[in-house]
């Protein structure tokens, strides 16, 4: 098999600020008859007995004065004008210059105030960031072209919120869709689809199960796993999650068709294992080795000693070690799927063959995907793809199959949003990169597949679902919008 190999891949807005200086650095500039620049002396007692500056020659020069009469006293003059005139008419125009500036900064903060009000106002402009922070969906020049110096807030899905998706088929015939994701305050929201009613239709679980005796408190960003079953006249759909002592809880529906919203908590499961603080988790539905069987859950998870661990419904307190902490990374990304086993001798195929997918580390924090796989015990089956980043939150693995599961698409939610995969149908085919067309610029943030072959995303506040290509098997083509 050929490794994928990954190709590579603030603002400050600045301001004038201006305003009244006390310290007089807004002043305005004079001009002296006596063309001599002037000084800043002591002050005098006037005659009004008002204290005022005098402004003195810096030559110490005397003016000239005739004798006193004995009418008259003598009288200093400025610019040839009596001292005291001068005085007035030059407080009088500091006065003007300090009213012009105080109107200035008041009419400033009367704007600002005004323009705070009316944007606090619009709960489109008020909203808070999923984070908590403050954020605005206005650009830097107004204009709507995108050119923002905030980021603009989820409405919908939260930021962070990872994605899950399954699929069934009834007694009837009818294929039934669920997506599971959460919603800004962290909730957890699952849409349903039928293809009789062709139609999306909004469960909010957390909400719904609000009065029984044990809420749900699932982890804002908690990894997700989901899987259903019609099989021998049982119906079930089934979700995992991690609340927020590492913990995995779940909640089924028992009867999806009767009761679509009959959310609680699963009575077989019991207290949940402890995890790897950050573990993805992943589950999937296996079918029974003969055709009377009813087949069982499986959910795996990572350990608080590193260890990948596998939950069977046949006793869930009893898991099982699949890959030992040395082989592979903390906070592995994980995947689940069943496949078909065979054909036997009499060219018929099985289905109780599971393969799980996490990640390993080399030395260089070069990661890759390997893969165990389940055919009555556990067994290391090799890698799948190489050269993928070390694990983190945005990087995320999801698996599908194809062609009446004779074909399987392993995927790799990359951190700059984009997504690489390996094909295998007979031999192996590497796609370094999945071409998403004919649906909105998408920069994914969470990604999730079913067995029926779809893929879902979410993208710009968004839950996205796209099916195959049937001409180019590197493309998935947009089918619609599941959420909002």
């Amino acid at each position: 098999m050929k490794p994928v190999i990954m190709q590579s891949y603030s603002t400050l807005e600045v301001r004038t600020a201006e305003g009244y200086d006390p310290e007089g650095t807004n002043k305005e500039a004079v001009t002296h008859c006596d063309s001599l620049y002037p000084q800043l002396a002591s002050f005098e007692n006037d005659a009004t007995g008002t204290y005022l500056p005098e402004v003195v020659n810096s030559k110490r020069e005397q003016p000239f004065s005739g004798p006193p009469t004995s009418h008259e006293q003598p009288i200093g003059r400025i610019c040839g004008l009596p001292k005291r005139t001068f005085y007035l008419i030059l407080a009088g125009g500091i006065l003007v210059v300090i009213g012009a500036i105080a109107g200035g900064v008041a009419g400033g903060l009367a704007h600002t105030q005004h323009y705070t009000s009316n944007h606090s106002s619009d709960p489109q402009n008020a909203q808070d960031g999923p984070d908590g922070g403050s954020s605005g969906n206005g650009d830097g020049d107004g204009n709507g072209n995108g050119n923002s110096t905030t980021t603009n807030p989820n409405v919908n899905v939260l930021s962070i919120s990872k994605l899950s998706s399954t699929n069934r088929t009834d007694a009837n015939g009818n294929m039934h869709r669920t997506v599971f994701f959460q919603d800004t305050s962290s909730a957890i929201i699952a849409r349903r689809w039928d293809s009789q009613n062709k139609t999306w239709t909004t469960s909010n679980i957390t909400e719904s199960m609000r009065g029984s005796t044990s809420p749900l408190n699932p982890l804002p960003g908690a990894s997700m796993a989901s899987a259903s079953c019609f099989f021998n006249t049982v119906a079930e759909t089934h979700l995992w999650f991690l609340v927020p002592d590492n913990e995995v809880s779940a909640v089924w529906l028992s009867d999806p068709d009767a009761q679509p919203d009959g959310w609680e908590h699963d009575p077989n499961y019991g207290d949940g294992p402890k995890t790897y603080p950050g573990s993805q988790i992943a589950a999937t539905w296996q079918r029974g080795s003969t055709g009377s069987a009813i087949g069982t859950w499986v959910v795996a998870y990572q350990t608080p000693e590193g260890d990948i661990n596998a939950l069977n419904a046949s006793n869930w307190q009893s898991p099982t070690t699949v890959v030992e902490a040395r082989a592979v990374a903390d906070n592995s990304s994980l995947g689940l799927i069943p496949q078909l086993l065979g054909p036997d001798s009499k060219g018929v195929y099985g289905v109780d063959r599971v393969v799980l997918v996490t990640e390993s580390l080399s030395s260089g924090m070069v990661g890759t995907m390997q893969k165990n796989t389940y055919i009555g015990n556990w067994s290391g089956d090799g890698s799948l793809i190489n050269n993928i980043p070390p694990p983190s939150p945005s990087l995320q693995f999801a698996v599908t199959l194809m062609n009446n599961f004779t074909q399987t698409m392993f995927f790799t939610l990359l951190p700059n949003g984009t997504v690489t995969a390996l094909w295998w149908g007979g031999h192996f085919r590497s796609i370094p990169s999945i071409n998403f067309h004919s649906g909105p610029q998408v920069n994914f943030t969470a990604i999730a597949a079913s067995e029926d072959s779809m893929f879902y995303g979410i993208s710009n506040d968004e839950v996205l679902q796209y099916r195959p290509d049937d001409t180019d098997l590197s493309s998935f083509v947009y089918v619609e919008t599941v959420y909002p």
